[in-house]
């Protein structure tokens, strides 16, 4: 497409008129307008679904964050021998790693989780073993029109949380405080329920089962390996760590459940016995992601770049000139124009590396895509697999998939279990570097 050509459909596209394109304006949640061929899944974290930013008004898939330590979660375990199933030829490797140390079962496990940040509450009311209403007053907090002097912990229990525009169920302890006149509110969940709460929230309500199965055991991995990443918990209910919703929809929450309690304690594993920073993505657009290329050395996740039966996802934007000077910017760490840039690529048409040519400054390709969907708008730039052309002050980018493309394809994974892929066939897939192993009494 010549110079004249990309003004012309860059201009279309900004007027909404370009055919089988819709406009990409800000989008909100509930609001995406930008081309699928098929469903996409509903989040993906991580696992994810930019992990490296705290809140969904960036791309939700953007789980490219750079791994952080494992915390060596100790399990009584023996290796599980994946399936084998001539279509898979990728889980003869898995199973073929060497069995790890037997560790303590992870029993007992509780995960902290720092929720409703993004709708900075400032006041709430809380049904279940008890009933009270909590307001946030500047840095004090009232219960039931009394100040408290302390943060309010709350016994485990099934807790109905509502506020404006809140609507939440969480089988939880829950921990409250007051800070600048917003609820700092802490979800305490037994490991199980909260992968089967995650694994809800973060697929589609007609997943196959055994991509939740897949699914269950990718987001227990996950959230075992990555440690505490926030100052009040382990984790965030947001893309930053794993969506978590609430109990939301009824039956999806019961397959979910059925599938975290089918998979109970297994875990992927590195061949160093570390448990696997294992991540996940909506949509691959046909080919994952090499994790070192795209989050850096060393890898932590067991993952690697396979070819993939997932649907091609094709997305556009079209964003200012500006917005693209600015991202690469970050990217590099220094003054960058949207002319001066080179985009590198890995075998799976990711985008790996940007150079500015004019100074030399090179950045991540992760950075690079992090950046520009913070200020692009949220679900507007949805993979780090695009092209970019520039024509006039605007710029268009066409890519395919929706998120960081490591790991487990949720996508890909839906459409192989439907054709009778199990769990550890899939993971097995998507994770050739890993071991799937479980609980000595399984």
């Amino acid at each position: 497409m010549n110079a004249a050509g990309v003004a012309v459909l860059i201009a279309a596209l900004v007027a909404g008129t370009a055919p089988d394109v819709e406009s990409t304006g800000a989008l909100s949640p509930a609001a995406d307008t930008h081309v699928r061929s098929t469903p996409q899944p509903a989040r993906a974290s991580l696992a994810g679904r930019a992990l490296a930013d705290a809140s969904e008004s960036s791309a939700p898939a953007s789980r490219a964050h750079q791994p952080l330590a494992d915390t060596h979660v100790s399990t009584t375990s023996r290796p599980t021998r994946s399936s084998t199933a001539a279509s898979s030829p990728a889980a003869a490797s898995a199973s073929s790693a060497p069995a790890a140390r037997a560790r303590k079962p992870v029993a007992g496990t509780q995960v902290d989780v720092r929720i409703l940040s993004k709708h900075r509450p400032a006041r709430l009311r809380l049904d279940g073993p008890r009933s009270l209403e909590v307001v946030a007053s500047g840095n004090t907090l009232v219960v039931d029109g009394r100040p408290q002097p302390h943060a309010l912990r709350l016994d485990a229990g099934r807790w109905h949380v509502r506020g404006r525009g809140l609507d939440r169920r969480y089988e939880a302890a829950l921990s409250l405080e007051a800070q600048d006149g917003e609820l700092i509110v802490v979800a305490t969940f037994a490991l199980e329920t909260y992968v089967a709460a995650v694994t809800a929230s973060e697929t589609e309500v007609d997943a196959p089962f055994e991509a939740l199965r897949a699914q269950a055991i990718t987001a227990r991995s996950y959230v075992l390996a990555s440690g505490k990443r926030h100052d009040e918990a382990r984790a965030c209910d947001l893309t930053h760590c794993q969506v978590l919703r609430g109990e939301g929809f009824a039956r999806h929450l019961r397959r979910a459940r059925d599938a975290a309690r089918s998979t109970e304690g297994v875990v992927l594993r590195l061949h160093s016995g570390a448990v696997a920073l294992a991540p996940f993505h909506a949509s691959c657009g046909g080919h994952t992601a090499e994790p070192v290329a795209v989050f850096g050395a060393p890898d932590l996740t067991g993952a690697a770049a396979v070819p993939d039966r997932c649907p091609a996802s094709p997305w556009r934007a079209v964003v200012p000139r500006a917005l693209v000077s600015a991202a690469a910017s970050v990217a590099v760490g220094g003054p960058a124009q949207a002319e001066d840039l080179l985009l590198e690529r890995d075998s799976s048409g990711a985008v790996v590396r940007v150079v500015d040519r004019a100074s030399g400054r090179e950045g991540r390709g992760d950075a690079f895509f992090r950046a520009l969907g913070a200020r692009a708008g949220w679900d507007r730039i949805r993979s780090a697999r695009f092209s970019m052309t520039l024509g006039g002050d605007q710029a268009l980018l066409e890519g395919q998939g929706h998120g960081h493309g490591v790991g487990l394809c949720q996508a890909g994974a839906a459409l192989l279990a439907r054709q009778g892929w199990t769990a550890e066939q899939l993971l097995a897939h998507y994770f050739p570097r890993a071991l799937l192993e479980q609980p000595r009494d399984k």
